[in-house]
Formats: structure tokens, sequence, C-alpha cells
């Protein structure tokens, strides 16, 4: 493998399009649904109970524990929101989805340019869309209870600033205790771990806008840079330096959702 090509990512406020070479990552789960398409060579999985999956294609659910060996394949990374109407229309299980052969090679081919320097904003949310209607299905969207939709809308509205389990129980009309049951039924995470995936997008959202670091992470609501650093590792598995820092990417674009 040619360990001069780099890659891109690309950011569409709570969806990740990225082409990068012989990532590594720690073990982790996180709230985003993972697509993984290696252009050369294989990657491995690791998952519980010290399982391994070697693949050229998968889906990952949300909230899968794993860990992902990277280091000798080229790869394209989606991720995205779990809730989203992408998301709805791939037919899932709760364990990884192997991606078809044919659809794979597709999907290398459409893949390819991220690890060159032409795309720009529109071009790669163009590619992004052209890969997620080769796994689209028919399926039926998932409807989530209404008391929920009604507090992840406040949430939304309110983060960065604090969010209260108190307001949303009120919102809901439901107690604390039914309430974070609920949520967790629904959403697959707890309220807490929820809330820090929204700030991360705050933090993202303000990079693009120029800010440093250490500015995004206090303005999204973080105590600090290492905060925010520890965050991203635990959800994704390595450090935001890897995308940030410019060495390993050929750019890095926030672009508008």
């Amino acid at each position: 493998m040619d360990s001069k090509r780099k890659g891109s990512l690309f950011y569409f406020g709570e969806r990740i399009l990225l082409g990068t070479a012989g990532i590594v990552t720690e073990p982790h789960s996180h709230y985003a649904v993972s697509i993984l398409v290696s252009l050369r060579g294989s990657f491995h999985l690791y998952t519980n109970p010290n399982k391994v999956i070697e693949s050229d294609g998968i889906i990952i659910p949300p909230n899968y524990y794993h860990r992902l060996d990277g280091s000798n394949s080229e790869m394209l990374i989606i991720q995205l929101d779990p809730k989203s109407d992408e998301y709805k229309r791939i037919e899932m299980d709760v364990s990884p989805k192997t991606i078809e052969p044919e659809i794979r090679t597709k999907i290398q081919e459409l893949a390819d340019p991220l690890f060159g320097e032409s795309l720009n904003c529109e071009s790669a949310r163009s590619i992004y869309n052209q890969i997620l209607s080769l796994l689209g299905s028919k399926t039926i969207p998932k409807k989530y209870d209404e008391r929920i939709e009604m507090a992840i809308q406040k949430i939304k509205e309110q983060i960065p600033n604090p969010v209260t389990l108190a307001e949303l129980s009120e919102i809901s009309g439901i107690s604390t205790d039914r309430f974070m049951h609920l949520f967790k039924d629904n959403m697959g995470i707890p309220l807490r771990q929820y809330l820090l995936w929204q700030r991360l997008h705050i933090a993202a959202k303000l990079l693009q806008g120029g800010e440093n670091l250490t500015t995004a992470s206090h303005a999204a609501g973080f105590s600090d840079q290492a905060h925010l650093s520890r965050t991203f590792k635990k959800m994704f598995g390595v450090k935001p330096s890897l995308f940030l820092g410019g060495q390993s990417l050929n750019k890095v674009c926030f672009c508008e959702n």
C-alpha cells in the first residue's frame, strides 16, 4: 500500500465521511452507526468475547463494542446518527452486517477521490449520498416514543447550555426514573452519554467557524481541552488530534449540514 496517500475528512453535522489509511483504535463503543469499507487491504474488528472479524466491508450498529485495526488498510469510514433517515432505510440487526461484494466494489469506486485533493463539501456530500443510496432499503422507519422526541428537541435547542434531567422529565410528563429507562430503551444509550455526543458535535461546529480546540472545548460545555479529548477518544477510540492535526489527512472540512 502506498503510504503517501492521505485521505480526507468531511463533517456534515452528525455525519462523517472519512478516507484514512492505517487507522487503529482502542476498544470503544459509540452512539453512531459506522460503515467501514476497505479500498486496499482488509481490516480487522475485535469484539467481545474475543472474536475477530476480518472484513472488506461492514456496517457496525450503534453502541457495538469493538476495536478497529486498519493498520494495513486504506479505508472509507462513514458515521451517522442512528435516528437519521439514512440509517432507518438500512436493514440492520444488533450485530455487524457484511456489505455484499458487488455493492462494496461500487462504494470503493465512489470513495477513491477521498484520497486526493479534488473534493469540496458539495462533491463530498454527493459521494456520501450515493454511498448511502447503495445501502438503502425499503424497511419501515422505526418510530420513537413521542415523549423522547420532545426531549431530544429540547436538548438540541438548549445545548451547549446545561439540560437537566428534571427539565426533560417535566417536558415528557413522566418521572425521572421512568424517563431514564424510556430514553435508553429508545436511544440505545444513557442520557448522559447522548448529551456528551451532542456536545462533541457542538465543538465540531465551532471548529468549523475557526475556533481553536481550547475555545471550542469550553464553548461546547467541556471543562477543558483534555475533557473534550478524553470524551472523543472514549467514543471514537482515537484522539481528536489524529483528525485535526493535519499530518495524517489531506484536508479536514466542516461543512454546513
